[in-house]
């Protein structure tokens, strides 16, 4: 294998559907929200991608069985008219982050086959790490165009104003490289401190990518994750606490005498 390939099951007819992804990264956030999405929509696979710029390892299945990393395709058909049919991304891996070259490429093939089936809008879906959380998530957002960050100004979105901020991997590569073919697209990042798998910040980003296609989502399964989220960020967060506290200087003997002069 030279290069990326995607190895197509079914080519169902779909209008105008909106692609959206979901890989793996900060916090596992945008993966976490595409498999829920996946499951609660009953979205069906129909094919996967394979490329030779994934780590070189099998994954290992309960079954003893070997597969290699990809990433996977589903799509959803709308039962009504009122919603636009939808094509998902998600899988076990991204492009390493020194492959510069991987990434364009990858992100290159997942580009021209959802054009195949006339997707011209994205949704990306990610983590953005943050020192410490304040209450709730907040999901941040970077448009291809001006013109969606007015259509989407009063959802619960803060549009990202960090100047040179940069958003790495497929999250940022589909807007950057679908935009000059024409495409127009969103992403979505929830604050994640990065370092457990975040079910509380993918709950934030897909409650808003809900909001935007005008879907009602069971979001329960994600509610029990994130509170397992809580209880182990509660756990680091008092580690951490302990160990800044055995880090600090204690005042010496000589010290503690002059306090009672």
């Amino acid at each position: 294998m030279k290069e990326s390939i995607v190895i197509v099951y079914e080519r169902p007819e779909l209008n105008d559907p909106i692609f959206i992804e979901g890989l793996p990264g900060i916090g596992l956030v945008g993966k976490l929200a595409a498999d829920h999405l996946i499951k609660e929509l009953g979205a069906k696979k129909f094919a996967d991608l394979y490329s030779p710029h994934f780590l070189h390892q099998v994954l290992v299945k309960k079954d003893s069985t070997v597969d290699l990393m990809k990433n996977e395709f589903y799509y959803w058909k709308s039962p009504d008219e009122e919603h636009r049919d939808l094509i998902i991304i998600t899988g076990d891996t991204q492009v390493p982050p020194t492959d510069s070259y991987g990434h364009f490429e990858v992100v290159g093939k997942m580009l021209d086959f959802v054009e195949q089936f006339g997707a011209r809008e994205i949704i990306t879906m990610g983590g953005f790490q943050v020192p410490e959380l304040q209450g709730e998530p907040k999901v941040l957002g970077s448009v291809t165009h001006l013109e969606l960050k007015e259509k989407y100004k009063d959802f619960p979105i803060f549009f990202r104003e960090d100047e040179g901020g940069a958003i790495v991997g497929a999250a940022g590569l589909l807007l950057g490289i679908g935009k000059l073919r024409g495409m127009k697209g969103i992403c979505l990042l929830g604050e994640s401190l990065g370092y457990v798998v975040d079910a509380k910040a993918a709950k934030a980003v897909l409650s808003v990518v809900a909001q935007i296609l005008g879907l009602e989502i069971d979001m329960s399964d994600l509610d029990e994750r994130a509170k397992e989220t809580e209880e182990i960020l509660k756990k680091v967060q008092e580690m951490q606490k302990a160990m800044f506290e055995q880090q600090m200087p204690q005042p010496s003997t000589e010290e503690e005498d002059r306090g009672y002069l």
